[in-house]
């Protein structure tokens, strides 16, 4: 895994002031929470951050122990919107109904009235059926598998670090048909990335290249 510094990469304050909200909405959830919780802010906003653009929502995955997962999803009830159960957004496909518990939804401004960063943004909160590291890092588009802890640390694992320094986003999951909806989000993003579905194994051996005639 690397760390990732933002004042060094990022265009601007605004991702960084982003930042500071989500640790702040990242830690009070995480104090609502059973002991042995954990949460981390993953995937879209971290990823923004690093590119130096602001986010569009803040995407906290959460898991807790299991005997408390209803009990927590009772709680977040009474207090914020709950999703749908179709979670096919989350880049699961026909995976997230095993992977996913709820997801629930508010507007940034709930906790963060004052902050300008986010005066537009929603926190989804996404309780994972298993440790929500694990689910992170098992993201199936390469480029999603960054993510903040409660000390506002950024860290990405190889796959991403990869992709970001070779400009091209991989598709690691074979396990099942890929979540078109998803690769329209991502590759609509970032256009200047190339995209290599499932296995990247660098390029062809010159032996089996095609003679293209230039």
């Amino acid at each position: 895994m690397a760390k990732i510094q933002l004042r060094s990469l990022s265009t601007g304050l605004h991702p960084i002031a982003q930042k500071s909200v989500a640790k702040k909405h990242l830690n009070l959830l995480l104090s609502k929470l059973p002991e042995d919780s954990t949460a981390y802010v993953a995937g879209g906003a971290p990823r923004d951050w690093h590119h130096g653009w602001g986010c569009r929502d803040i995407d906290i995955f959460f898991s807790v122990p299991e005997n408390f997962r209803v009990h927590v999803t009772n709680e977040l009830d009474n207090e914020y919107s709950k999703l749908n159960e179709d979670y096919s957004n989350y880049g699961y496909g026909v995976e997230g109904h095993g992977i996913i518990h709820s997801v629930h939804e508010y507007d940034a401004t709930k906790y963060s009235p004052r902050a300008k960063s986010t005066s537009h943004t929603k926190v989804q909160l996404i309780q994972t059926k298993k440790d929500a590291l694990e689910v992170i890092q098992k993201f199936p588009i390469s480029l999603s598998r960054i993510w903040m802890d409660k000390e506002g640390d950024i860290e990405c694992d190889f796959f991403y670090a990869n992709s970001y320094n070779s400009r091209i986003i991989n598709e690691l999951n074979e396990t099942h048909g890929w979540n078109y909806t998803y690769l329209n989000k991502i590759l609509g993003r970032f256009h200047m990335y190339a995209f290599s579905p499932m296995r990247y194994n660098g390029s062809r051996p010159a032996k089996d290249r095609l003679d293209i005639g230039f």
